[in-house]
């Protein structure tokens, strides 16, 4: 199902991505994530219909990536959430497949991620969508994520306080 949402990995890839982060989780681009949880909605036939995954980073990172970002109106508040050193919740990714769309189960998976998120102790969620990434960028709006930020690669920066 990841491969619908990064068709630039083909299956091979992907599973060999998921391995490394399971088994060797400080030796690939996973290594600032602290822990990873994956939420998968699966239908009454057992076909899989989505999944969100949440991450929770290392805060050093999104306050190194925040430096980029001074000028911005964002800037205070979202540097304001990383003033301790516990890691940040970071939805990464969030896919609903396109024929299984418009049956909430978008929302379904959100509120799932963001249910743990709380009862883990945290105040606010992180998300980033690509720009090409219409839907993605307009669900994020549609439950409540406010963007602060677009880098460089025009990759968009959300956040919600829960």
């Amino acid at each position: 199902m990841r491969c619908l949402l990064y068709t630039n990995y083909t299956k091979q890839e992907m599973r060999e991505e998921i391995t490394a982060f399971l088994y060797y989780p400080k030796n690939n681009r996973f290594r600032n994530y602290d822990k990873w949880i994956c939420y998968v909605y699966q239908n009454e036939d057992e076909t899989l219909a989505g999944f969100i995954d949440i991450g929770l980073v290392c805060a050093k990172n999104y306050k190194e990536l925040l430096n980029h970002f001074k000028d911005t109106d964002y800037y205070n508040q979202i540097n304001n959430l990383l003033i301790s050193d516990k890691p940040i919740p970071v939805v990464e990714p969030w896919y609903v497949d396109e024929k299984q769309r418009g049956f909430h189960i978008g929302e379904k998976l959100m509120s799932q991620a963001e249910k743990w998120v709380e009862d883990n102790g945290y105040s606010f969620i992180l998300s980033d969508t690509d720009g090409f990434r219409d839907v993605s960028k307009r669900i994020h709006n549609l439950y409540g994520y406010v963007e602060y930020c677009v880098d460089s690669n025009d990759i968009h920066y959300h956040h919600k306080y829960l």
